[in-house]
């Protein structure tokens, strides 16, 4: 039979995968987002009958030996697995290749002398980096014009973190320093990113004394396991967080924030403390989050109900003059607004980033 462009592709990825959901798979046939998943399923259906493809009763589709033939130079980025753990966690990471595939983000495993956008499959990506510690839950690192950002497949925002863990693909010492990761971009499930974005930041507000600590120890030896949910540290210096439906545009906003951030404010200069947000002109301190950086948000907490602190028990302090601003996104408000007592105070202002097409037509 004569394959169509969308099933070669979903052979060619089962290929350097390994392993993939059906529900994923279906999802990587729909090239034009129509989400009927009817269609879709006869597009799929063909792959099985003709033995390119096989799906066991779990739902976990794997290549076949005729499959592989049609693609004779492509070669595994990852080893497959046998175990049911160990193949969800492979499946995760050709989920997350897939949404990134989808938004013109190529794989590869290993290094590549170019400043576009590519994937490393986090299994690739620890025999170029070491020292990263075992339980680290990335799914690989998307290199981006100079920067590094592990990328997470957190579904409903209940997985078991690794804090201490992740904070390993951060490591600046030594060689590690050129190999260090400049952020996160966590992925989860679609129309649930406020909700989620909210029960990390109370998460982490909770233990923020700790959590924000801006010096800390690198190692290379074991952690305990955690159990706790997500929680965020200053070592991870930026958290975008986004959906599958959202994350073309997220990538677009992040591999711009540095630009759009210099050009929100005229006066002023880059701060380099990020507890006191990314731009200052005193005595105004902004938090300009263009991306979505639920870290930011953290921070802009923190220092907002810092200075609540400091004003309580000393009303006539000169720190009375300081304004903090956060500007973000109009679709971002709702996560801003969580602490009514942060947004009812008047040292306090919020703005909201107006749409491309709305300064096109000014």
């Amino acid at each position: 039979m004569k394959l169509k462009e969308n099933q070669l592709n979903l052979i060619r990825h089962l290929i350097r995968f390994n392993l993939m959901a059906y529900e994923d798979c279906l999802k990587l046939l729909d090239t034009n987002d129509s989400g009927d998943r009817t269609a879709l399923s006869y597009a799929f259906r063909p792959l099985t009958k003709n033995r390119y493809l096989s799906k066991n009763k779990k739902g976990v589709v794997t290549v076949l030996k005729k499959g592989r033939a049609l693609f004779p130079d492509e070669m595994p980025l990852i080893s497959t697995a046998t175990g049911t753990v160990a193949q969800q966690r492979i499946m995760q990471v050709s989920r997350v290749a897939m949404w990134l595939g989808k938004c013109g983000v190529p794989a590869f495993g290993e290094l590549q002398d170019i400043e576009e956008p590519y994937f490393i499959p986090s299994a690739c990506w620890r025999n170029i980096v070491k020292g990263i510690l075992s339980t680290t839950r990335f799914a690989g690192m998307l290199l981006a014009y100079g920067k590094r950002y592990a990328v997470y497949d957190i579904g409903d925002g209940t997985m078991e973190w690794q804090i201490r863990a992740e904070a390993s693909l951060f490591f600046s010492t030594g060689f590690r320093f050129h190999t260090r990761a400049h952020g996160m971009i966590l992925i989860c499930e679609d129309g649930r990113r406020n909700e989620i974005a909210m029960r990390i930041i109370r998460q982490t507000m909770w233990g923020r004394k700790t959590l924000l600590k801006e010096h800390y120890a690198e190692t290379d030896k074991p952690v305990r396991y955690s159990r706790s949910p997500i929680k965020l540290r200053a070592q991870y210096e930026h958290v975008y967080l986004t959906t599958p439906a959202l994350l073309a545009a997220s990538l677009e906003e992040i591999y711009e924030e540095k630009e759009t951030i210099e050009t929100t404010i005229e006066e002023g200069r880059p701060s380099y403390r990020p507890k006191e947000g990314n731009w200052e002109d005193w005595p105004r301190r902004y938090f300009l989050n263009p991306a979505f950086d639920i870290l930011l948000l953290v921070y802009f907490f923190s220092a907002v109900k810092g200075l609540q602190n400091l004003l309580q028990n000393d009303p006539a302090s000169h720190i009375k003059e300081i304004r903090y601003i956060l500007c973000v996104n109009r679709e971002d408000l709702e996560v801003a607004k969580m602490y009514p007592d942060v947004t009812e105070m008047k040292e306090v202002s919020m703005y909201v980033y107006r749409p491309v097409e709305d300064t096109e037509e000014d």
